[in-house]
């Protein structure tokens, strides 16, 4: 059965999500991880994903009221799958920006594959364009367990 949501309801959560997505776009334009080792409500460091949302919610009463405890339980979106929802859905928009402004000009696409010391594979991904006024590089780090 769906449970009928009022209109402050869809705010917070609105609110809630706009929150995930700004803090999730900041880690990616850093290139810095999102979970930490430990993430226990007791831990000094839980990981660059949930200091920040910490970070945002001391910073922000207006946020404080839609995460942390002021979010329904099964609705935090702070969970390592909607971490990764999250980046999944950047890295969609990224891409078919990326398509778009490259539209029909001619590309360059350079693959690189690497191992690194423990054995795990890494391919950095570089596409470039020109268009009328300049050359374009967009980069992309993939590593793979």
């Amino acid at each position: 059965m769906w449970a009928v949501t009022t209109a402050a309801e869809e705010e917070a959560y609105k609110a809630r999500l706009t929150i995930m997505l700004g803090i999730a776009r900041f880690l990616l334009l850093q290139a810095l991880a999102f979970r930490g080792h430990d993430e226990s409500k007791t831990s000094k460091n839980k990981g660059n994903f949930l200091e920040m949302l910490d970070w945002y919610r001391k910073k922000d009463p207006k946020a404080a009221l839609v995460i942390a405890e002021n979010a329904p339980g099964n609705n935090q979106m702070s969970c390592p799958t909607i971490q990764k929802d999250l980046v999944r859905a950047c890295a969609e928009e990224t891409s078919e920006l990326i398509k778009s402004e490259i539209g029909d000009r001619w590309f360059a696409v350079l693959v690189d594959e690497a191992r690194d010391a423990s054995i795990k594979e890494q391919m950095a991904v570089v596409v470039r364009y020109i268009s009328s006024i300049r050359v374009f590089h967009f980069f992309c780090f993939v590593a793979s367990n």
